[in-house]
């Protein structure tokens, strides 16, 4: 192995390249404040910069760390080590990469993948020749494009280029806040979950709110997931968990209520309160007929009189979408201990009528629901919240 090591982190973004100018700053100074925030979670210290459409974190103080803090980020496309060299013409560059990429090669199938930002004399392809051939007489096997076991990467920029052959995924999108204030009613389940890590992964910040049905099991996974949530995928934002006592509520619902009835009035009774705790939008984790309670039919009477958006970052996934991406987020450990539970003695009507409905929902429309208690998911360890609720 070649005594020369990644010495930086290249940090490549997506939708963010295609914005206005003016944007495209903003969302730049979002993606690195979060970083920044990322990399202090992990222990991590280095020098950040945003250079043509790049992001760098220079000389880490573990390339590991710094690789595993950006893939948490949203907005970041894809992470590489790399090592970083400054060159004065096409042969110092291929010398240099030569050192770089000589024992790594050697013995093995591979390809040379080159690419440019500025001007030079000289073009990729005459990049990727050149290299290959000198790594042919240094010991590699042969070259083949299409199915080569090692891709020796140069990225040439100005008059520094960046040496790698590691590509790693990070989650997309556009950085935490560059989008609006999302309330999402939250479970701790599976579906919850997955369309909270959605609605951040397009800039929003999230905020979250579960209704206790007096199961405390049910709590306590709902609150290990939130500070998940918050210790891994929520840098940039200072996420919140509303816990709200519903219990009161399930036994009048259960008392008062037409069987039918009674989990699509819950769930109406849950989004008007949510409503009044602050955000620009609501949000779920419903998916279009999982079940009966989420017919389009009863979507449309749940979400008629509120006043904000509603919305379903799930509606046209099936569960075992929802769980494989919950595997990507880090969460179905967790995720698949919770119960979930309605607090109601009733099936749903899959296809209620509008007027039974307001009917129904008018009988507890004046329910009184208590204050909820506010967690700051990122000031306490979880023992300390746990402890904090009973739990």
């Amino acid at each position: 192995m070649s005594g020369l090591n990644p010495n930086t982190v290249l940090v490549r973004y997506g939708e963010i390249g295609v914005k206005g100018l003016r944007t495209r700053r903003r969302m730049e100074g979002l993606l690195v404040r979060a970083l920044r925030e990322a990399m202090d979670h992990f222990g991590v210290k280095g020098d950040i910069e945003v250079s043509d459409g790049r992001v760098f974190i220079w000389d880490p103080s573990s390339i590991e760390g710094a690789v595993r803090a950006s893939t948490r980020v949203f907005g970041v496309k894809s992470v590489s080590p790399a090592y970083a060299i400054d060159f004065s013409d096409l042969e110092d560059l291929v010398r240099k990469a030569e050192e770089f990429f000589a024992d790594r090669v050697k013995g093995r199938v591979f390809r040379v993948r080159a690419r440019r930002a500025g001007v030079h004399s000289f073009t990729s392809k005459d990049v990727e020749r050149l290299l290959g051939s000198k790594l042919l007489e240094a010991g590699a096997l042969k070259v083949d494009l299409e199915n080569a076991e090692y891709t020796a990467y140069v990225e040439v920029r100005g008059s520094r280029a960046y040496l790698f052959d590691t590509i790693i995924e990070g989650p997309g999108g556009l950085p935490l806040g560059s989008e609006g204030l999302v309330l999402v009613l939250f479970s701790g389940g599976f579906d919850s979950t997955v369309a909270s890590w959605r609605l951040m992964r397009r800039g929003c910040t999230v905020n979250l709110v579960h209704y206790d049905l007096g199961f405390p099991e049910t709590v306590r996974v709902a609150v290990e997931v939130a500070k998940y949530i918050a210790d891994n995928w929520s840098f940039g934002h200072n996420i919140k968990l509303y816990i709200v006592n519903f219990k009161g509520v399930a036994r009048i619902v259960n008392g008062l209520v037409s069987p039918p009835y009674r989990t699509l009035v819950m769930r109406r009774l849950m989004l008007e309160h949510a409503e009044n705790i602050g955000a620009e939008a609501l949000a779920t984790g419903e998916s279009i007929g999982q079940v009966a309670s989420q017919t389009i039919r009863s979507l449309y009477l749940i979400s008629r009189g509120i006043r904000i958006p509603v919305l379903r970052p799930l509606s046209g996934s099936d569960k075992d979408e929802i769980v494989k991406e919950s595997m990507r987020i880090g969460t179905y450990e967790l995720n698949k201990k919770q119960v979930e539970v309605c607090g109601l003695a009733a099936t749903p009507t899959p296809r209620g009528s509008p007027d039974a409905f307001e009917r129904e929902y008018d009988k507890v429309a004046d329910v009184v629901v208590p204050d909820p208690v506010e967690v700051d998911l990122k000031s306490k360890s979880l023992d300390e919240i746990l402890r904090s609720l009973g739990l």
